[in-house]
């Protein structure tokens, strides 16, 4: 090869381009041997409405300029030894295209170096899923690290034992009523908030699900609300109580469904003509008979069976069985008889002096 014609023909030498506008996306591609007989493209620079690309022609000794797959510009140049690309006469055409994005970058903004940036990140399909792929892969590193913190939260807050007495479910009981210390209540019958009472909209929400869903166990009393499953074990151990009870109250069935099992229990019921008897034998665990007997699928059963669940936990209830008094206090569990016909005497809503 001769080394004094690395250059272009002096007929022919590099043109000197208009490329004022918007900036360009550079791909380099092809192999670059310069023993290649094949025509192979080396550069290519895109915009809107624009493809130019620089060619090595090997059949001809050639470099070539397209723009828009028109030939723009061709002259022989017999390289070094070497790559295509240390070719002077390449490094000037490619130097018109990259001195200007070069200098734009140099003196932009922070954001029009972020745009460059992204764009040459998202100039093709394999960049696109590249970044994709690190953006999502932040995005769950952030997660995992916001979670981390929270569970180290709770678990602080769980350890340091500091919440004051009648704080629980994240009521606080008023400093005007007296808080039972928590040894002085039965573990069975212990109250929601130990001291605090239901506010009037929660008390609204007991009203609507004992209108809808109640079984009411007797035909006279005071009444007062027990959220029962009829799968739960201590639910089962409460029911006999009831009957017991100072006659003065009476018990107001909502039957709820988060046991296994339970939600076609509380829906054959529902759908019952006695409702009374269905429900004894849904607790006790026996076949109903007669009026009681039921295949669940009466109109609304379902929707009703989930009323109750979702009026249990709005309550913020979180174990049954619990009580509601007419004054809106509550226990949960089942406790013995003597400590709910006390707990009624106290909270139940009646006057004082009435009749027993």
């Amino acid at each position: 090869m001769n080394e004094l014609n690395t250059q272009p023909s002096a007929a022919n030498p590099v043109p000197t381009l208009s490329l004022a506008g918007y900036s360009f996306n550079f791909i380099e591609s092809g192999g670059g041997d310069v023993e290649s007989a094949d025509v192979v493209p080396l550069w290519t620079a895109v915009r809107p409405g624009e493809v130019w690309k620089i060619w090595w022609n090997g059949q001809k000794s050639e470099l070539e300029l397209r723009f828009n797959e028109t030939l723009l510009w061709a002259s022989q140049v017999y390289p070094l030894p070497g790559r295509l690309r240390d070719l002077p006469a390449y490094r000037q055409i490619v130097d018109q295209f990259t001195g200007p994005a070069r200098a734009g970058m140099a003196g932009s903004s922070i954001l029009g170096r972020a745009r460059t940036v992204l764009v040459e990140r998202v100039n093709t399909p394999r960049a696109l899923g590249r970044t994709a792929l690190a953006l999502v892969r932040w995005f769950l590193m952030f997660m995992g690290l916001v979670l981390l913190v929270t569970m180290c939260s709770q678990l602080r807050a769980r350890s340091s034992g500091n919440l004051p007495p009648g704080s629980h479910y994240g009521v606080t009981a008023p400093s005007s009523q007296p808080v039972a210390a928590n040894s002085e209540v039965p573990p069975e019958m212990r109250d929601r908030t130990l001291g605090d009472a239901l506010s009037a909209t929660e008390m609204q929400v007991v009203a609507n699900a004992a209108r809808e869903m109640g079984i009411q166990m007797r035909p006279t009393g005071q009444p007062f609300v027990v959220f029962s499953d009829p799968s739960c074990p201590s639910c089962k151990d409460l029911e006999p109580k009831l009957s017991q009870i100072d006659p003065r109250f009476v018990p107001v069935i909502v039957p709820v469904s988060f046991k296994v099992g339970s939600e076609e229990l509380v829906k054959n019921v529902l759908c019952a003509k006695d409702t009374v008897s269905a429900w004894s034998a849904a607790i006790g665990g026996h076949a109903p008979t007669g009026d009681a007997v039921s295949d669940g699928k009466c109109s609304g059963a379902e929707e009703k069976a989930m009323k109750a669940n979702g009026a249990f936990v709005a309550l913020n209830f979180t174990g049954t069985p619990t009580l509601v008094s007419a004054t809106g206090k509550v226990i949960a569990g089942s406790g013995s008889l003597d400590d709910i016909n006390k707990w009624l005497a106290e909270n139940g809503g009646l006057k004082e002096g009435a009749a027993r």
